[in-house]
């Protein structure tokens, strides 16, 4: 494993439940919400991934699971999340002040995984 895999890996203790702004043109456009969790890969070797929730302004979601090597976290953790569909991409703004605990208790991840994928492709999405 890199050393870049390896300061991320670590620094996943601190992410688990950490809340994020996405902003776009200087507005929120919408939260991004952040669940480690252990996992074994196909060699029965314990892990730890994330799940990351993103809840967009005009109230979708989106929920992708992260795991080593780390596909989108190491840009998160850079500033900066791209969109996968041609849309713009989004400023990463940590919230790190009195906000956090209620933009946790809208934004953050408060049921399994799985509530979020089933609820994900039924929605009809208006965000840039």
């Amino acid at each position: 494993m890199d050393e870049a895999n390896q300061a991320l890996r670590a620094r996943l203790t601190t992410l688990d439940g950490a809340i994020a702004e996405l902003v776009h043109n200087g507005e929120v456009a919408g939260w991004l919400a952040i669940q480690t969790a252990p996992f074994r890969n196909l060699f029965s070797v314990k892990q730890v991934g994330c799940w990351l929730l993103f809840t967009w302004a005009d109230g979708t979601i989106e929920i992708e699971e992260d795991y080593p090597p780390f596909a989108v976290l190491p840009g998160i953790l850079e500033g900066t999340f791209p969109s996968d569909d041609g849309g713009p991409d989004y400023e990463v703004r940590w919230v790190t002040d009195d906000r956090r605990g209620e933009l946790r208790r809208h934004y953050g991840i408060h049921e399994a995984p799985g509530y979020y994928m089933g609820r994900a492709p039924k929605q009809q999405r208006d965000h840039p």
